[in-house]
C-alpha cells in the first residue's frame, strides 16, 4: 500500500458491502469458477492440482486471506506484506494463536521491496487497486517467480477514484429506481473525488490499469469478469434492502443480479468492475531493457504529475464535476448540513474548473445570473440533477459520501 493511506485501518473492514449478501457471494462464485457453491480458492486448488510451497500476499491487512490458504492446506507458508502496522499485529496475533506458518512484514507494496524470495505464489486480493506503481510492482513479482508460478488476482478493476461513467452510473440508477420503495438504496450517491482524496487516498489509484499493465508482463491463463457495473453501487450499503429478512430481500437482490449480469455480458471486461485472473510470469518480459526503461519513466512521470496536483491524475468526469459543483454551491449558500459528530470539516478541495453546463436549457435574454443561488438553479433544470439534489437535502456529497467510502475493497469477507 502506498505511504499514504486512510488515516484508519478500519475503513478496509465493514459491514455493509454487496457481497455480505450470500446470493452476491453465490453470484461471484458462479461468475469466478462456474459453480455457485466453489469459491476462487477452492477454484485454485483444482486449478494448480497441488499445494503451493510459499505464497507472498500484498496488502494482506489482518491476514484472513493467507490464514484460509494455509489452513485449507493449499499453501504450505506464506507471507504477508502491509503498510499498517495495527493491521499486521493482528495478523501476527491470529497466525500466533493458530500455530501457522505465516510471516509478516511492514512495507510500502510500492517499493516492491519484499522481505523474503522463494515464492512460487503470489496473491492480490482487493491490493493492487491500492497500488500506484504498478509497473513497478508487476515487474519485481514477474522476476521473483519461477516461470512455472503463478499470480492469481481477485480485485477491482474498473473505473480510477470510483469515478464512474456517466452512461453506467445512469443503468445503474434507473435500476435502483425500478425497485420497490422499501428496497430502493435511499442515498446512492456518486463517490465524491475530493472527499475520497482526503479519507482514502489509496483507493482506486489506477484500478483501470491493473489488468493492461498484468499483461505486459504475464500470460493471464484464466480471467473471469465478476461484473458489479449495476449491482455494486446499488447493493452495497443498501441499509433498507439489507435489513430486511432475507426471504424478503432475495427477489430485490435477484432481480439486481440478473441485470448486472446481462449488462456485464454485453461487453465483459469493458464493463466489470471486478475479476478473477490466474496468471504466469513472461520472463522474455524482462529482457526489452528498452521497453523496460520507457515504462518506468512514463510511471515516474504519471506519479510527479500526480503528486504535483494533490492525487489528481485524471480529468473530472461529467458526474464527479457536477456533484463537486453542487457541493460548493451548497457550502458557499451556506445549504451544507451539519457534521457529523467527530468528523470536523472536511479540508477545502482544489478548486477545479466549473464543469461545463451546456447541456443546461439556455438563460432568458438579458444579463447572465451568477452567484451559488444561479448555479443551483441551473444545476436544477436537468431532470437527473433534479433528482441528485432531491435525494441529498440540505446535505452535501461529501457528507454522505463519507459513508459510502468504505465501500473501497472488493469481496473483503
Amino acid at each position: 500500500m502506498n505511504g499514504t493511506v486512510a488515516s484508519d485501518s478500519s475503513v478496509y473492514y465493514q459491514s455493509g458491502y454487496w457481497n455480505d449478501l450470500p446470493l452476491v457471494q453465490r453470484y461471484l462464485n458462479r461468475r469466478a469458477t462456474g459453480d455457485p457453491a466453489v469459491s476462487w480458492s477452492e477454484h485454485l486448488a483444482g486449478y494448480h492440482g497441488g499445494a503451493f510451497a510459499k505464497a507472498l500476499v500484498l496488502n494482506c491487512g489482518n491476514g484472513w486471506v493467507e490464514r484460509g490458504l494455509v489452513q485449507a492446506g493449499l499453501v504450505k507458508e506464506a507471507v504477508g506484506v502491509d503498510y499498517s502496522d495495527d493491521l499486521l499485529r493482528s495478523a501476527r496475533g491470529e497466525a500466533d494463536k493458530l500455530g501457522l506458518p505465516l510471516r509478516y512484514a511492514q512495507l510500502d507494496t510500492n517499493s516492491a521491496r519484499w522481505p523474503e524470495d522463494g515464492f512460487d505464489l503470489v496473491i492480490n486480493y482487493a491490493a493492487g487497486h491500492h497500488v500506484a506503481y504498478l509497473d513497478r510492482v508487476l515487474r519485481s513479482i514477474t522476476e521473483i517467480l519461477p516461470a512455472a508460478g503463478m499470480l492469481v488476482s481477485w480485485d477491482y478493476v474498473g473505473a480510477h477514484r470510483n469515478q464512474y461513467p456517466a452512461a453506467q452510473w445512469e443503468v445503474a440508477w434507473q435500476l435502483n429506481g425500478s425497485l420497490p420503495d422499501g428496497f430502493r438504496h435511499a442515498e446512492m450517491i456518486y463517490p465524491h473525488l475530493p472527499t475520497m482524496l482526503a479519507t482514502d487516498p489509496t483507493e482506486a489509484i489506477h484500478s483501470e490499469l491493473i489488468l493492461p499493465v498484468m499483461r505486459r508482463y504475464f500470460e493471464l491463463e484464466y480471467v473471469r469478469a465478476l461484473g458489479g457495473g449495476l449491482a455494486y453501487p446499488v447493493l452495497t450499503f443498501n441499509q433498507r434492502l439489507q435489513e430486511r429478512p432475507s426471504d424478503e430481500s432475495e427477489p430485490a437482490v435477484e432481480r439486481v443480479l440478473a441485470a448486472d449480469e446481462a449488462y456485464t455480458d454485453g461487453d465483459p471486461m469493458g464493463r466489470t468492475l471486478f475479476a478473477y485472473v490466474i496468471a504466469r510470469p513472461r520472463k522474455g518480459a524482462l529482457a526489452d531493457s528498452a521497453q523496460l526503461a520507457e515504462w518506468t519513466a512514463e510511471e515516474d512521470e504519471r506519479e510527479r504529475r500526480g503528486a504535483e496536483n494533490g492525487g489528481r491524475y485524471y480529468p473530472h468526469t461529467l458526474l464527479g464535476s457536477v456533484y463537486d459543483a453542487l457541493d460548493r454551491a451548497r457550502r458557499e449558500a451556506g445549504l451544507s448540513a451539519e457534521q457529523p459528530s467527530g468528523l470536523g470539516a472536511p479540508p477545502a478541495p482544489e478548486r477545479a474548473p466549473e464543469p461545463a453546463l451546456e447541456w443546461a436549457p439556455e438563460p432568458a435574454p438579458g444579463p447572465p445570473a451568477t452567484g451559488p443561488a444561479a448555479l443551483l438553479a441551473r444545476l436544477r433544470a436537468s431532470q437527473r440533477l433534479r433528482a441528485i439534489a432531491k435525494g441529498v437535502p440540505g446535505a452535501r456529497p461529501a457528507v454522505l459520501w463519507l459513508r459510502h467510502r468504505r465501500a473501497v475493497r472488493a469481496a473483503r469477507h
